[in-house]
């Protein structure tokens, strides 16, 4: 349980400094003369930021099943994408169930659950910025 709450909150972590130094290059985009194509711009970076997330819970899902922390309800074996499909659905918080953790890995899901509620907000956040300063413009 120990490990899996070290690699949770490393991913967490990880995760969080990732995502706000990306969101960081978008307000600076924001800042230079606004046209559409940067509003753009912003959108792919948050959409790549929110990617690169899944990314690192996928890893992190399977280093913990590599360490013994717990596995997957899905047969046959999980593959990459398994990992990175069940990363995707838990950081947005939709949770469909085709796929689930056992044991330990529950405690990293349950982390990544609220890691992408409070990076979602964030990125919710950069778009209302985007939304307001169109109607100032």
């Amino acid at each position: 349980m120990i490990a899996a709450l070290i690699l949770a909150i490393a991913l967490f972590l990880a995760s969080v400094g990732v995502h706000l130094s990306i969101l960081g290059a978008g307000h600076r985009m924001l800042d230079a003369p606004g046209n559409f194509s940067a509003k753009l711009g912003v959108a792919l970076l948050v959409l790549a930021s929110h990617l690169l997330v899944a990314t690192l819970f996928a890893g992190g899902f399977w280093l913990g099943a590599e360490l013994g922390l717990g596995g997957f309800d899905k047969t046959p074996a999980m593959s990459a994408m398994d990992y990175f499909y069940f990363s995707l659905i838990n950081v947005t918080t939709l949770g469909l169930g085709d796929i689930y953790p056992t044991e330990h890995l529950r405690v990293i899901a349950g982390v990544e659950a609220l890691t992408g509620f409070a990076l979602i907000s964030c990125s919710a956040q950069l778009f209302w910025t985007m939304m307001k300063e169109g109607e100032n413009a």
